[in-house]
């Protein structure tokens, strides 16, 4: 004869009485989390853009540095009564670094303006939304988020995620061509470096 459970609790043999079911809440927690660790990533990568942004300008501002010590020398070779044709090779060279380095300069501004994602919907996780869409009405934005399920929240990120994915892709681009029409200065300036550094010889 079996020998009855008299402590109250389920026999060892069950042990899936003792596993709790799959809990929505936690699964919707999860994918909350994951979405932010996503957008952080993202985020992280506007940076680098923005950082590459920068080392690109860098080296047009040092190449111009460069040539603005030639413009002397080049003016007055070019004052002469016969010209060197090596003022000439300058004179081009330099007329299509300044335009390689305006165009490189003028993608890279773009590249680094703010965007604030004026055709993404409303979102209560983004700064400027926030800003145009409640101004300085504290507490209804309080009231609001407080109503809020992870649900709500996932939606919201989710919509950022895109949004930024964009503005991250844009930024990558302008520096990747900024990059490129940059190579070309370079090679304008190296010309016209070379071709001056001939004037200046006896």
């Amino acid at each position: 004869m079996a020998k009855k459970n008299t402590n109250g609790t389920a026999p060892a043999g069950n042990p899936t009485q003792h596993q709790p079911a799959n809990c929505p809440q936690t699964d919707q927690r999860t994918s909350l989390d994951t979405c932010l660790k996503l957008l952080a990533g993202i985020q992280e990568q506007i940076r680098f853009a923005d950082t590459k942004a920068a080392f690109v300008l860098g080296i047009n501002t040092l190449m111009f540095g460069f040539l603005a010590g030639s413009l002397g020398t080049l003016k007055k070779a070019l004052a002469l009564a016969t010209i060197p044709a090596a003022a000439w090779v300058g004179l081009v060279s330099l007329i299509l670094f300044g335009i390689c380095a305006v165009l490189a300069v003028g993608t890279l501004i773009c590249a680094v303006m703010s965007r604030f994602g004026k055709l993404a919907p409303k979102s209560r996780y983004f700064f400027g939304h926030i800003a145009t869409s409640y101004g300085k009405d504290y507490g209804k934005y309080v009231a609001e988020i407080k109503g809020m399920t992870d649900d709500n929240w996932l939606d919201e990120v989710g919509t950022q995620i895109v949004e930024i994915s964009h503005i991250a892709l844009n930024k990558h681009l302008a520096v990747k061509w900024a990059a490129m029409i940059s190579i070309g200065g370079l090679a304008s300036w190296v010309v016209a470096l070379f071709s001056t550094s001939l004037l200046s010889c006896p």
